[in-house]
């Protein structure tokens, strides 16, 4: 636990999270807001806003629109005839929303932080998920700062949907400070209107990142949703302020971003902590990173730890072997037919690979020429053993599944 993912929430969930593991989500995606992205070449689920623009590439995508029209209600379908650009954003949300319903435990809850443009569409899609009758709470939560408008009330309120898995889950109603001036100084039982000031130019906790939540809305949370020990999982890690929180109270950890930046800001707060947050373990998930390790070892590693293979000591050609005894030699040069045979004849004689093995896995960081793909083609057929010839973004790609994976 206490680990940080950088790369797609999806990915991440479906390929490196147990199912039904996790105590509580919190999660607070990128905001609907239809404006355009300036200087921006596509749609990165880590922006703050989605556009038309962005929409567009998404239906450019065959293979998308094919999924939304196979996956979506029928309410969704309606929308993308005459709002495409918050269809596709919707769809994005589904998807990973799914992916959270799967990893959540049967006595665990989620809360989804969004605003006034999109709560009620997103309802829909938790409805669809996590059904009707698990939905317990839409919290408003009241910061006070922000700008003003002649035209209409000011917005100075965020919602937050709190649905449970099942009709069993993990509730600690709790006490906070009265406001009103007749109950001053005594405490009451928490209302689902939380009285909570954003964060100001001047505080303490501020990073500059621009979606930053307070410190104290986290811990309210997390207080009365999960118990010390729980796993707190945030997909949309962002500054890092709920595995901060988690961290406070006692909680174990799980956060996922695709954006790089957010490790780098996360892993540098560990002075609001009375305790050290500097020691956690972060996973690559992206491809651009992986493709850019240099040193074999470091290559090797990632491999072992996507596949949860551990290295064989001593190795004897074979760099890893999957919990399933599947054995996995690593390159980061272009594969031949005589690495493939090595691989297979190494693993013959290992003393820690199980006598006869099926399956086999190669990773190049360079790929492979035609005769490893003959000499793959000759062992699966001659010698009926499977043999995978895997590259990073073959490994990383969307619906991937990775082969001898135990979660």
């Amino acid at each position: 636990m206490n680990t940080f993912y950088h790369g797609d929430c999806k990915f991440v969930m479906e390929h490196d999270i147990a199912p039904n593991s996790i105590d509580l989500i919190y999660l607070d995606p990128p905001f609907f807001t239809g404006k355009v992205q300036k200087g921006v070449a596509k749609w990165q689920p880590g922006a703050m806003e989605v556009s038309y623009e962005d929409s567009k590439k998404f239906w450019g995508d065959t293979e998308k629109v094919n999924a939304m029209r196979t996956k979506s209600p029928e309410w969704l379908k309606h929308i993308a005839k005459t709002r495409p650009d918050f269809a596709s954003y919707l769809f994005y949300m589904m998807e990973r929303l799914g992916a959270c319903h799967k990893v959540l435990k049967s006595t665990g809850s989620i809360y989804l932080h969004c605003d006034e443009k999109a709560s009620h569409y997103l309802k829909m899609i938790m409805d669809e998920i996590f059904g009707y009758d698990n939905f317990q709470n839409e919290v408003v939560w009241s910061y006070g700062l922000g700008g003003s408008s002649p035209k209409r009330w000011q917005r100075k309120h965020d919602n937050i949907l709190f649905y449970s898995k099942t009709n069993n889950w993990t509730f600690t109603p709790l006490m906070v400070p009265a406001t009103s001036e007749m109950m001053k100084g005594q405490m009451k039982k928490d209302n689902d209107v939380w009285d909570i000031p954003t964060i100001n130019n001047m505080a303490k906790e501020r990073t500059g990142y621009p979606t930053q939540k307070p410190l104290p809305l986290l811990e309210r949370i997390i207080k009365a949703s999960s118990n010390e020990g729980d796993i707190i999982l945030d997909p949309f890690c962002g500054c890092g302020t709920a595995i901060i929180a988690a961290q406070r109270l006692n909680r174990q950890w799980i956060g996922i971003d695709i954006s790089k930046d957010a490790y780098e800001i996360s892993s540098q707060r560990h002075g609001e902590l009375p305790l050290d947050f500097t020691h956690f373990t972060y996973v690559e998930r992206t491809l651009d990173d992986v493709m850019a390790i240099e040193k074999p070892n470091d290559f090797e590693k990632w491999v072992n730890e996507y596949f949860k293979a551990h290295k064989p000591s001593p190795d004897k050609g074979v760099d890893g072997i999957t919990p399933d005894n599947i054995p996995i030699q690593t390159k980061t040069f272009k594969v031949t037919y005589t690495y493939v045979s090595k691989l297979i004849g190494d693993a013959r004689y290992h003393p820690q690979v199980k006598q006869p093995f099926a399956h086999a896995i190669i990773v190049s960081q360079a790929g492979f020429d035609d005769g490893a793909r003959q000499r793959q083609f000759e062992i699966q057929t001659k010698e009926n053993i499977q043999v995978d010839l895997l590259t990073p973004s073959i490994m990383l790609e969307e619906g991937s599944v990775p082969v001898g994976l135990s979660v």
